[in-house]
Order: C-alpha cells, then sequence, then structure tokens
C-alpha cells in the first residue's frame, strides 16, 4: 500500500527535483479552486468574483442557487441543474433556459420575453419589457408589474398574481387566487374570486 505522504507523493511528483517542485504552486491553487466550484451549492456574485461567469458551465456541476444580482451583466451562462436563479438589477436581454429551474427572480432588466420552463413555481419579471408571459402549468407567484402586457394566462393552481402598471384590460377568473394586485392597468372589471385580497 502507498504511503500518502510518502510513496504516493513521490510517485506523482517523482518526476521533478526539489528545485522544481514550488513551480507546481500555481497549478495546485488552481486546481483547489476548480474543484472547490464543483462541490458548491450555492454562489453569489460580485464585483470581486464576477469572472466566474466566464468559465464553463461544466464546472459548477452541483451549484443549485445562483444569485448574481446587481453586477451589469449582459449574459447568464446555461447552468444545468440549478433549482434557483436570481439574476435582477443587471442587462440581461435573455434567459437560458434551464430545465428543473424552480424559482426564477429577473426583475429590472431588459428582457422581451420568458422561456418556458416546466416545473417552475416563482417567477418574478418585474421591469422588463415583456409583452405576454407563457402559460407555465404549476406556476404559484407570478410578479410582472411594470411591463407592457394586455394580458394574463389563466394559470390553474396560482396564488398570487402581482400585475400592476400594465396595458390589461382584463384577469381571468383563477379559483384559488389569494392575493391579486392590479392597479394602474385599465381594466373594466375585477374578478371576484373567493378567499383573495385584491388591491386595485
Amino acid at each position: 500500500m502507498l504511503n500518502f505522504h510518502g510513496d504516493l507523493i513521490e510517485f506523482i511528483f517523482g518526476f521533478l527535483n526539489q528545485y522544481e517542485l514550488p513551480q507546481l504552486r500555481p497549478v495546485c491553487k488552481e486546481f483547489k479552486k476548480h474543484v472547490a466550484l464543483r462541490v458548491l451549492y450555492n454562489l453569489k456574485i460580485t464585483q470581486e468574483n464576477k469572472h466566474l461567469m466566464d468559465l464553463n458551465p461544466k464546472v459548477f456541476k452541483n451549484l443549485k442557487i445562483l444569485n448574481c444580482s446587481n453586477n451589469q451583466l449582459t449574459q447568464i451562462p446555461h447552468i444545468e441543474g440549478l433549482k434557483m436563479l436570481c439574476c435582477s438589477c443587471n442587462q440581461l436581454t435573455q434567459i437560458p433556459h434551464i430545465e428543473g429551474l424552480k424559482e426564477l427572480y429577473y426583475s429590472d432588466n431588459q428582457l422581451t420575453q420568458i422561456p418556458h420552463i416546466e416545473g417552475l413555481k416563482r417567477l418574478y419579471c418585474s421591469n422588463n419589457q415583456l409583452t405576454q408571459i407563457p402559460h407555465i402549468k404549476g406556476l404559484k407567484e407570478l410578479y410582472c408589474s411594470y411591463n407592457q402586457l394586455t394580458q394574463i394566462p389563466h394559470i390553474k393552481g396560482l396564488k398570487e398574481l402581482w400585475c400592476l402598471y400594465n396595458q390589461l384590460t382584463q384577469i381571468p377568473h383563477i379559483e384559488g387566487l389569494e392575493r391579486l394586485v392590479c392597479f394602474g392597468n385599465q381594466l373594466t372589471q375585477i374578478p371576484q374570486i373567493e378567499g383573495c385580497h385584491i388591491t386595485n
């Protein structure tokens, strides 16, 4: 059996003499960084580590939560396996279609459309340039205020709908809706939904 601190080290680095070993430090440091990224679960991007967004997305093998809000980003890498993506307050014009995503927060950008992500539960997309919202089955919370929407899809099971300051003339009657905020539109009538708290 190889001794880790003896035989194994000599087996791996035996081709170098003692004066050449310091040259491996940058390589080992880089290797350690990539190993850390591969096991990372939650990542918050700041101005100091924004360069990580330029790496191969496959490096983030186990990443589930990515928060890259407030960084003046113009694009987001397609990171498979993400469950929550927070990218509000950037300069994004599109969002990658990430299968399995559950929560998407990207208010205050320059988006004109939303990818149809099956299984999404929370969608926060206020303050963009959206003209329509896809019918996402199973969506529970939709915050789409301050856009250019003319209609809201009838999504069964939706619990919260914030759609103030759009160009809506009507709101679908969604049974089970618990919260509706819809002022600042051109509504001719408000649906009377039992148990729903309405602010108009």
